[in-house]
């Protein structure tokens, strides 16, 4: 539409241009951002999931509250980077954990960005289209709702919007360009598809300072500087734990997935439904990180060669989703959230005006200047970089976020047209316009009846997490009548009866998620352990082989293995299958289970080994750590008999665990640090902390060779009532009752 910036005269050509924002305007439109959020925060408070983190933000909280643990480092390639859980730890060490500390920080953030770029628009055209931008963003109902969740794409916007401003505003000081490039560094490196700008910008700076060449140059140098010293390390440290250099992980699925015509222009949603495709790296025999990103590259190598015209099509298709001014959510459901607040309900802005305006914008200056250039570039850019991934809801923010520059613009123009009653002007664009809601109003791609976001399930989710179980099953019936294609809800509902010792309409749950996924191996499981649990070793054996064949690395498969092996008394099977969870998952679960399992076998050493990994293993959650340390010091005093050795392991455990009073208490009373009443006192009332203290107080009166008083606590031990459903001894129990046959056996 070239010819619109020639037969429409620009607004600005007959004012007078002020390309400034005042410190009164800014703070004045700081205030109304910032408090347009919190009433947000406050009429949201109902929302069954304020302050719960969900899928991504769940991720980033969970590696967040490592680094607040002090593991700071990580030890395998993660799907993101961590840039964002670094700032989530951060933000807890300084102002605590309460998720309302969240909020209000990004909030602010949000409102930071709008006045960043209300700045960057008046330096680009003047101040009125400056003050409409800080106002969109202001306004813009989708920015509120996410700069209120753990999701990385607020910070990533105030980051990017902080180096926009450094470039409009002190591109000649070498030291701020430096700072630019650091802060790109820490806006792309939450949403990596904005590096495709980075040759943008040298250039820019380059061609900006052109007749002072070595300040050019230096300048570009700068930039990358400031942008490889955070990417650098990164990759580095990826190089370090995984022998590859990468950026992040599943990136390569992540393009495959783009621009697959299997997926109609979507991504699949959360759960098997997604995990299903991640199983099929397994399956092909690749669990390492860059062996599944080979994988993934391979597949989207054959899929460009076989099918280039399908995937033209589902680009297209792609770019139409873009455009649509639905907010079509994978994770949460965005339209639930806002329904929560009567205010966030009114018609604020959103794409469905920032689209069809921002697409306008970009064609309506003329003589362009430098910093403009840099703006549509940049603009153009982002879109074309997030077409080929993820092109809905959070993953469009950013660049839907530069678009309110030239949503402003148009904004300005047509109040000049109007204000000056230009009827030539008018006549022109108004039909431009309208074509261009052609393209953003209509639901082209029908997303409304696509939509994947449960908002139900994740209140499930959280209602199971929490302990309310019957709170959870009905939110999760919810889900299963909105989303008939829904198999996580039936599958989780299946585990929750399971609980309750309701098998047999579990089973009935169980099947129907199979049905609506026929490969979904967690089901499989399920009813695998049911057939076990009720003696039908062989079904249980069919349903586990079936779930092993479509996951081969899945753990709960693998271990329900080792449990029917051990039912069938296959002795070296149990173990083959153990090991090979250890070996292909890594995960700690099957590590322990196998040294309690040699542990039970004799082969102390061993299972000492194991039990030392898992304790010294700082990625592991810390309860898992502390109770493996224990496990080892028993194992040495009751096979070894060496309270010295023993002794290592107790203060490991004060040293590092102290906070887990139930393990440590027992470590100090070993120790000799506490006394026999003492400790008792402490250990106080709880089934499981008497039947534990009365244990090891038996077990030290058995190392100081008093036989008649441990043989008194031991059957203490085993009088405690167990709090266990099944009915089963606890492992204190289990472990009293061997004592007691050995201390027998020696008489």
């Amino acid at each position: 539409m070239p010819h619109i910036r020639t037969l429409i005269k620009p607004a600005f050509e007959t004012v007078r241009v002020h390309r400034t924002i005042g410190i009164r305007s800014s703070l004045a439109l700081f205030l109304f951002a910032f408090v347009f959020r919190l009433v947000y925060i406050i009429q949201s408070a109902d929302n069954p999931l304020f302050g719960v983190p969900v899928v991504d933000a769940y991720v980033y909280n969970q590696w967040a509250q490592k680094m607040v643990d002090g593991i700071w480092l990580w030890d395998h390639v993660d799907n993101y980077l961590p840039i964002y859980p670094a700032f989530l730890a951060i933000q807890q060490l300084i102002f605590g954990p309460h998720p309302i500390v969240n909020k209000i920080l990004q909030s602010m953030m949000g409102a930071l960005s709008a006045v960043l770029m209300a700045q960057i628009a008046a330096r680009a055209w003047n101040r009125q289209v400056g003050m409409i931008t800080g106002y969109l963003m202001s306004t813009n109902w989708m920015l509120v709702i996410f700069e209120s969740e753990k999701f990385a794409e607020p910070f990533c916007i105030v980051f990017l919007s902080l180096t926009l401003w450094i470039l409009a505003y002190h591109s000649h000081h070498l030291w701020a360009i430096f700072a630019a490039g650091f802060t790109f560094a820490l806006s792309a490196g939450v949403r990596a598809n904005l590096f495709l700008m980075l040759p943008i910008i040298p250039a820019w700076l380059v061609w900006k300072n052109w007749q002072h060449r070595s300040l050019a140059i230096r300048a570009a140098l700068l930039f990358c500087v400031g942008t490889v010293i955070i990417i650098g390390a990164i990759v580095y440290r990826n190089y370090q734990v995984s022998g590859a250099v990468m950026l992040r992980a599943q990136a390569t699925w992540s393009l495959y997935s783009g621009l697959s015509p299997e997926f109609e222009g979507l991504h699949p949603p959360v759960g098997i439904l997604f995990r299903k495709y991640m199983y099929l790296p397994q399956q092909a025999g690749k669990f390492t990180i860059p062996e599944i990103e080979v994988f993934w590259a391979q597949k989207l190598g054959d899929l460009i060669r076989n099918r280039p015209f399908d995937v033209f099509l589902n680009f297209f298709r792609r770019a139409i989703i873009f455009l649509n001014a639905r907010e079509w959510s994978q994770e949460i459901d965005v339209y639930a959230y806002r329904e929560y607040s009567k205010f966030l309900s009114l018609p604020w802005t959103g794409f469905w005006l920032i689209g069809p305006l921002g697409l306008m914008g970009l064609f309506l200056t003329r003589s362009l200047s430098k910093l403009q250039w840099l703006l549509i570039i940049c603009t153009i850019i982002g879109i074309a970089s997030i077409l080929p991934f993820k092109v809905s809801d959070r993953y469009r923010l950013p660049t839907a976020a530069m678009f309110a520059f030239f949503a402003a613009l148009t904004l300005r123009h047509f109040y000049f047209w109007f204000k000056t009653k230009n009827k030539h002007a008018l006549v022109i664009a108004l039909p431009v316009l309208a074509i261009l809601c052609l393209f953003c109003w209509p639901d082209w791609q029908n997303l409304a009846a696509r939509k994947t976001s449960r908002h139900h399930f994740f209140i499930g989710k959280r209602y199971e997490a929490i302990g309310h179980i019957d709170d959870a099953i009905q939110a999760y019936e919810k889900s299963m009548q909105e989303f008939p294609w829904d198999p996580d809800s039936p599958y989780r509902i299946g585990r929750l009866l399971i609980l309750k010792g309701e098998r047999e309409r579990a089973l009935i749950y169980l099947k129907e998620a199979l049905r609506r996924e026929p490969k979904f191996p967690g089901a499989l499981n399920e009813i695998a352990r049911i057939h076990l649990d009720g003696g039908n070793v062989e079904a249980a054996e069919q349903y586990a082989i079936k779930s092993l064949n479509l996951a081969p690395a899945e753990v709960g498969a693998l271990i329900l293995m080792t449990d029917i092996q051990r039912r069938r008394g296959n002795q070296q099977a149990e173990l083959a299958y153990l090991k090979r969870a250890v070996t292909i998952t890594g995960n700690h679960r099957p590590t322990i289970i196998l040294a309690d399992r040699l542990d039970a076998l004799g082969e102390h050493e061993a299972s000492l080994e194991l039990y030392e990994y898992i304790m010294k293993s700082r990625m592991v959650d810390k309860t898992v750590r502390v109770s493996a340390a224990m496990k080892a010091g028993l194992t040495v005093i009751r096979h070894f008999h060496n309270h010295a050795r023993a002794t290592i392991y107790w203060q490991y455990i004060v040293d590092h665990f102290l906070e887990f009073r139930f393990f440590s208490l027992q470590a100090e009373f070993f120790m000799g640090v506490l006394s026999e009443e003492r400790f008792r006192k402490r250990m106080g009332n709880s089934s499981e902390w008497r039947t534990a203290a009365e244990y090891v107080i038996g077990l030290k009166h058995w190392l100081n060779g008093d036989m008649s008083e441990a043989v008194e606590a031991y059957q203490r031990c085993l009088q405690i009532s167990s709090d266990q459903h099944s009915g089963e001894l606890s492992t204190s129990q289990k472990w009293a009752q061997e004592d007691l046959n050995h201390i027998r056996q020696a008489r």
